[in-house]
């Protein structure tokens, strides 16, 4: 990762896509707002762990207060284009064998994973894509389009096209209960 990638991404998600990039303003727009603090420490995370050497260690330790402190996990491994935009910071997780690419909206309670060897596998999610809570994407070699939406509790095991809507048939089941008096 470059610096100037950084920077961007920085500027992007943190300081505002119309505004110059500052360290001084990101840091004054990390202090009071959660996701972007969020946000700013794990862009530097990353980038520090791909420059590698002694930076990996205190890569290492931020992601881990990252985790614990928010309860998102997300390697720093993964490779996540400009504009992320985490909803609600609750309940991510994301498998290290994932390329993304920008203006990723995504919200609570999120899993992107594997359910086939990492070696096997890798899932590519497009630009201007839109994930609803509680949302599943599994697979092994899954491709997700650009400017996709996918609905609330969905389950995505197979590819997504691009300009697409996926959302899950939800049939709600009632049955009587049957009382033993």
């Amino acid at each position: 990762m470059e610096l100037t990638f950084l920077k961007e991404c920085i500027r992007v998600e943190v300081i505002g896509r119309t505004h110059p990039f500052s360290w001084r303003k990101a840091l004054t727009r990390t202090r009071h707002n959660r996701r972007k603090r969020f946000t700013f420490w794990w862009r530097l995370a990353s980038y520090f762990y791909a420059r590698g050497g002694l930076r990996r260690r205190l890569a290492r330790r931020i992601e881990y207060k990252l985790l614990r402190c928010y309860d998102i996990d997300i390697p720093l491994t993964v490779s996540i284009g400009p504009g992320l935009n985490l909803a609600h910071l609750s309940g991510i997780v994301i498998t290290e064998n994932c390329v993304i690419g920008e203006r990723l909206h995504i919200k609570q309670g999120v899993t992107i994973g594997l359910k086939t060897k990492p070696e096997d596998a890798m899932i590519v999610i497009g630009n201007d894509v839109d994930i609803g809570c509680n949302s599943s994407i599994l697979g092994g070699k899954i491709t997700i389009g650009h400017n996709v939406t996918i609905g609330a509790h969905s389950l995505v095991l197979n590819d997504i096209p691009d300009n697409s809507i996926y959302m899950n048939k939800i049939t709600p089941v009632m049955k009587a209960k049957q009382l033993n008096r």
